[in-house]
């Protein structure tokens, strides 16, 4: 029989190997002079390559980690370690320890990271979820197949809510509260704030509105960004709003759409007092908060409430292109990022019926969708199409959708 040592210094010479010649070979592929199709065929080769190995290698830092093989050299923690010896930032370092621990516990999602089903992003989430409740961790991979990232985030974020004492947590994060500034070595400004889910989100609802401003007016000019420069600009006009005010308290004010936050909550829960399994309750596109927190706000003017279980907003219909206040404040707290799959834009969406309103669309709940205007154009003028998909779960089936290109794209590839 061979000796365990001999085996595995055999199978890491096979890897270095391997290595080698993957190496070797990304040397001679000239990137510059292969086709679209070959590059996005690269892209996907690359992808599964580079999710082997970041699984192998997180979990052989989880390996260094209780293993203490950290001590040698002098670091302090293995954090400190990851960092002097892979090149990472100490606050990458620290994240992918901590992922590694709480891989250590949970088997399925090692062995999706390692055959390069999951990412690593897509892992956080579900190490994230399935950490506070073991039994969600099946549930998690399942919808980390078929859904992005930001999706499986907000579900992780409800598996813990509803694991976890929700007054507890809020509590725990509100004395952890902080708001931390620092110059970079290019000398760019940073912030970086934690608070709570629901003070997050009355500074989001202020940003909203400028940052709505600041879209539309890029659209027209035609210098385009991303949503987070827009989101860095809203800040920027929010606090040169409040600056002019407090100089000039006598100075006119432009005029702004009051910003909104819709919570989402049970009706059950919110006659307890309190959320169970299955349960939400949650600041929709922010995340979840306790349900007397919940309460306190309902009195405030800028909050919409939309109780779920309460007014069956899928028996409201219109066969015009009007769409009723609470029709589309439902469409709006559904549909919180463009409903293309992949797609993750959550600014400047458009509300579009699926079955065109030419064609006898009604403005219904199942006829409506939101999508961002790249997707609206496409699907409007260049036969682009979402289609529905049954996707079966346990207790059920679940609706997803699917874009399909017109079928003379699909023929060019």
């Amino acid at each position: 029989m061979s000796h365990p040592c001999f085996i595995v210094e055999h199978m890491f010479d096979e890897l270095k190997t391997a290595v080698t010649n993957l190496r070797e070979i990304a040397s001679r592929i000239d990137v510059d002079v292969i086709d679209g199709k070959s590059a996005a065929e690269l892209v996907r080769i690359s992808e599964d390559a580079r999710r082997v190995i970041e699984g192998l290698r997180t979990s052989a830092i989880g390996r260094v980690g209780t293993t203490e093989a950290w001590r040698v050299g002098g670091s302090k923690n293995s954090a400190e370690w990851v960092a002097l010896h892979t090149g990472t930032p100490i606050y990458e370092a620290q994240a992918v320890v901590i992922l590694a621990d709480q891989l250590r516990h949970l088997p399925q999602t090692v062995e999706a990271m390692n055959a390069g089903k999951i990412s690593t992003a897509q892992a956080v989430e579900v190490a994230r979820g399935a950490t506070a409740e073991p039994h969600s961790e099946e549930r998690l991979l399942n919808l980390a197949k078929s859904s992005t990232v930001r999706t499986l985030r907000d579900e992780a974020s409800r598996v813990i809510a509803a694991a976890t004492d929700e007054v507890e947590r809020h509590k725990r994060i509100h004395k952890n509260r902080s708001l931390k500034s620092w110059i970079d070595p290019d000398g760019a400004f940073h912030l970086k704030a934690l608070m709570t889910v629901a003070n997050g989100a009355l500074v989001m609802a202020a940003l909203t509105p400028f940052q709505d401003e600041i879209f539309k007016a890029a659209l027209k000019s035609g210098e385009y960004a991303t949503p987070e420069a827009y989101a860095a600009d809203a800040l920027v006009a929010l606090c040169e709003a409040k600056t002019a005010s407090v100089q000039d308290l006598s100075a006119a004010k432009p005029a702004r759409a009051n910003a909104v936050m819709n919570i989402r909550v049970d009706m059950a829960a919110l006659k307890r007092g309190h959320t169970e399994h299955g349960e939400v309750c949650e600041i929709a596109g922010v995340g979840p908060i306790p349900v007397a927190t919940a309460t306190e706000y309902l009195g405030e003017a800028f909050l919409k409430l939309l109780v779920m279980d309460g007014t069956d907003i899928r028996t409201i219909a219109h066969m015009g292109r009007a769409i009723p206040a609470k029709l589309r404040t439902a469409v709006e707290e559904r549909d919180r990022v463009c409903q293309v799959p992949t797609c993750d834009m959550s600014i400047g969406l458009e509300i579009d019926h699926i079955k065109p309103f030419s064609e006898g669309g009604p403005a219904s709940l199942e006829n409506l969708v939101r999508l961002c205007k790249r997707h609206h154009l496409q699907k409007t003028h260049d036969g682009f199409r979402l289609v529905k998909i049954a996707v079966g779960r346990e207790g059920g089936s679940e609706t997803r959708w699917a874009w399909r290109a017109p079928p003379d794209l699909k023929r060019t590839g």
